[in-house]
C-alpha cells in the first residue's frame, strides 16, 4: 500500500513535470524562484490558468510526495497542517515565506523551499 501510494505520487508528479516541459514556451522550473514566480501571477495576466494551474499542481505533488515518504512507521511526517488546510493556503504560506526568506529562495529546488515554508507554519508536535 505505501510503496503504491509513492509510485502514484512520483508518477504524477514526473507526469505533470514532462507534459509542462513538451510546450516549448513552458517555463522550467529549476529553482524556488522559479516557482514563487508561477504562484505569484495575477489573476489578469493571460498566463494565469497555466500558470496557477502548475504552482497547485506542484503544491499537490509536494503533499503526496510527503504523505508517500513518511506513511509508514519509521518516518515521521515532516508537517503537519490541518486537514481543512487548502491548496491555496499553502501558497500564501509559500509566497510569504520566500519574502520573508529572500537568501534562500534561489539556493533550494522548490519542493524543498514548499517544505520549508510549510514546516515554519505546521510544524509537526510530539515527534
Amino acid at each position: 500500500m505505501q510503496l503504491t501510494r509513492y509510485a502514484i505520487a512520483l508518477a504524477a508528479f514526473v507526469a505533470s513535470v514532462s507534459a509542462v516541459a513538451e510546450r516549448p514556451s513552458a517555463k522550467h522550473v529549476a529553482t524556488s524562484g522559479d516557482l514563487i514566480e508561477l504562484c505569484s501571477v495575477s489573476a489578469d495576466d493571460p498566463s494565469y490558468a497555466a500558470a496557477m494551474g502548475f504552482c497547485l499542481g506542484y503544491i499537490d505533488a509536494a503533499l503526496d510526495y510527503h504523505a508517500a515518504l513518511t506513511a509508514g512507521k519509521k518516518f515521521h511526517a515532516i508537517v503537519c497542517p490541518d486537514p481543512e488546510v487548502t491548496r491555496e493556503e499553502v501558497v500564501a504560506v509559500f509566497l510569504d515565506w520566500s519574502r520573508a526568506n529572500p537568501q534562500l529562495v534561489g539556493t533550494g529546488v522548490p519542493v524543498e523551499s514548499v517544505m520549508r515554508a510549510m514546516y515554519e507554519k505546521w510544524p509537526c508536535s510530539g515527534q
